[in-house]
C-alpha cells in the first residue's frame, strides 16, 4: 500500500482500503501462537492532509478478532473500531555538528519517514492493527474466571474448593495511629 504525494491534490486525499489478514505477516504470527486471530476483511478509512513536506494521516480501522478470555480461557469474538493519527516526514540527510547538542530522531518524535515522494502505509497500518488488540481480553465484564484450586469455570457452576481470604500484608498497618 503506497500513496504518491502528487496524488494528494488540493492538500487532502481520502482513501478506503479493504484488506485480507494474509497481507499482514505479523497477524499470521499471532494466529500461529493462538493468541489472536483476525477475521477477514480488515477495513481502513484514511484522510491524508499535506502541509509542506509533512503528511498528517487521520485513520479509522475496523476489524473482527477472535480472542481467548483472560479469565476463563473461552474463545470469543470482538469487533475493533479504532481511530489513529500518523505523521509522515521526508527522510533527509542531516549534517552532524561538532557541538554537543541532543538531536531527537524521527521515531522519537513519532514521525514515520518516507523516501522519494512515496508514503509506504503497510508497516504503520499493521502496527495500528496490533495496537488495537486488547492487552487483557475479557469475554464479559461479569466473567468470574477459573477456580485457582481446581480449574472449574466459575461461570458454568461453583466448585467445592475452600475460598481462602485475600492475604493483605498491609492490613497490619491499618491500626497504626500517628501523633500529630
Amino acid at each position: 500500500m503506497q500513496i504518491e504525494l502528487k496524488d494528494i491534490k488540493g492538500g487532502v486525499l481520502k482513501q478506503e482500503y479493504t484488506c485480507s489478514r494474509d497481507e499482514f505477516p505479523e497477524l499470521g504470527i499471532l494466529a500461529e501462537q493462538g493468541d489472536v486471530e483476525f477475521v477477514d476483511p480488515l477495513g481502513f478509512r484514511l484522510r491524508l492532509q499535506r502541509t509542506g513536506q509533512l503528511v498528517e494521516v487521520e485513520g479509522q480501522l475496523t476489524a473482527v478478532v477472535q480472542l481467548k478470555c483472560g479469565r476463563c480461557l473461552k474463545p470469543f469474538t470482538q469487533s475493533l473500531d479504532e481511530s489513529f493519527a500518523l505523521t509522515f516526514a521526508p527522510r533527509s540527510e542531516t549534517d552532524v555538528s561538532d557541538e554537543e547538542e541532543i538531536e531527537l530522531e524521527a521515531d522519537e518524535l513519532g514521525l514515520i519517514l518516507y523516501d522519494d515522494e512515496t508514503l509506504e502505509l503497510f508497516a504503520p497500518l499493521q502496527e495500528q492493527l496490533l495496537m488495537a488488540v486488547p492487552i487483557a481480553p475479557v469475554c464479559d465484564d461479569s466473567c468470574q474466571g477459573l477456580c485457582h484450586e481446581c480449574g472449574q469455570n466459575l461461570n458454568d457452576g461453583t466448585c467445592s474448593c475452600e475460598r481462602k481470604p485475600f492475604n493483605n500484608k498491609f492490613s497490619a498497618l491499618a491500626g497504626i495511629k500517628f501523633k500529630e
